[in-house]
């Protein structure tokens, strides 16, 4: 996600409580919007589970540590390019995606291609915070969590804080990987958000920082403190993954390495 000015043509526009919501259309690509132009994602109408931005894509390398993940939490579902990627790319996974604004829901399946009819994916209108604490008989562990929610204001607070963080490792599977999508920049705080991952996670953490300033930075935690420490033994597996879904892994996994292990200032 990205500040930005509304490009294209206005299809919809819709508010909640949490403030206005905008799908524009420009060259056959629809996206999604917040408040005063703050673009949430964007799709290609006639592919959409193509990866459009490459903070999804980076968000997907965390495939390189879970191939295969049998059931995956998306928390923030906006409009809908990691969803449709992951039904793509992952057709036997079950899908569970958490979206506390019901017009978002409706909005992605009137514009943005969320099936109503997949038998492996389920929606929960509910809070993030709400839905990973809940310790009820219907809860459940995940081989991958993704947190993608955003508000007007940038990445959504309460789902940085210290309970939230901790709760979404309880939920992972024994190898199971947390990824959250985070801004980079001043007025966010990332080395502050990322020491809170860091301790939530017991500093089985890797950053990747997609620019140096103003871009959006992703953070994978890991519940096996193992899964994180070799990563050139990953270099197969990226090229693998590059091969099949056409994304390149391999630039990301390097990008993981001179990040986290070239230096030691995280």
């Amino acid at each position: 996600m990205h500040k930005s000015r509304i490009q294209g043509a206005i299809i919809c526009r819709r508010h909640d409580a949490y403030g206005e919501i905008i799908v524009a259309e420009e060259n056959n690509k629809r996206t999604l919007y917040f408040g005063d132009g703050i673009a949430q994602s964007t799709i290609q109408n006639d592919r959409p589970y193509l990866l459009l931005e490459d903070y999804n894509e980076a968000m997907m390398s965390a495939l390189i540590f879970s191939r295969e993940p049998g059931s995956v939490l998306l928390i923030g579902l906006g409009g809908c390019s990691l969803v449709n990627f992951l039904l793509k790319a992952l057709p036997s996974s079950l899908l569970d995606i958490v979206e506390i604004r019901q017009q978002v829901i409706d909005l992605s399946q009137e514009y943005f291609y969320l099936p109503a009819d997949n038998p492996n994916l389920r929606i929960y209108h509910a809070a993030g915070g709400e839905f990973i604490q809940h310790q009820g008989e219907h809860s459940k562990s995940y081989d991958m969590i993704i947190v993608d929610a955003f508000d007007e204001k940038g990445p959504a607070a309460s789902l940085l804080e210290k309970d939230f963080l901790f709760a979404c490792r309880m939920r992972l599977n024994e190898n199971g990987v947390f990824v959250i999508n985070l801004w980079n920049s001043p007025e966010h705080n990332f080395p502050a958000m990322y020491k809170s991952i860091r301790a939530a996670f017991e500093n089985n953490t890797l950053k990747l920082l997609l620019s140096e300033s103003f871009r959006n930075a992703v953070v994978f935690g890991f519940e096996n403190p193992e899964t994180c420490r070799n990563l050139p033994g990953y270099r197969n597996t990226a090229t693998e993954l590059q091969s099949k879904y056409r994304l390149n892994f391999p630039r990301y996994l390097n990008y993981l390495y001179w990040q986290n292990f070239n230096h030691q200032d995280q």
